[in-house]
C-alpha cells in the first residue's frame, strides 16, 4: 500500500452569521488548504480517495476520504509499502 501526503483545497464557512466588509475580503482571499496523510485507495481523473486504516484481517477500509481531483495540488508519495 501507497503511504501519501495530500495538499489540496477545502470549501470552508465562515462560522459567523455576520461579517463586515473588510472581514469579508479578508475570507475570501485566504485559501483553505488542507494536508491529509493516509493510504492512497484509487486516483481517477474526478477523485482521490485516501484511507486511514486498512484492516488486515477483514480486508476492509476505515475513514475513507473521497476529494475531487480538481481541489488537488499536490500528491506526494511517502511510502511505497508492499
Amino acid at each position: 500500500m501507497t503511504l501519501v501526503l495530500l495538499t489540496w483545497t477545502d470549501a470552508r464557512d465562515h462560522g459567523d452569521p455576520w461579517a463586515s466588509a473588510e472581514e469579508a475580503a479578508a475570507f475570501s482571499a485566504a485559501p483553505s488548504l488542507i494536508r491529509s496523510t493516509g493510504f492512497l485507495v484509487s486516483k481517477t481523473e474526478k477523485f482521490v480517495t485516501l484511507g486511514g486504516d486498512w484492516d488486515e484481517t477483514d480486508q476492509n477500509w476505515g475513514r475513507l476520504t473521497k476529494i475531487p481531483a480538481g481541489m488537488v495540488k499536490e500528491l506526494r508519495i511517502i511510502d511505497e509499502g508492499e
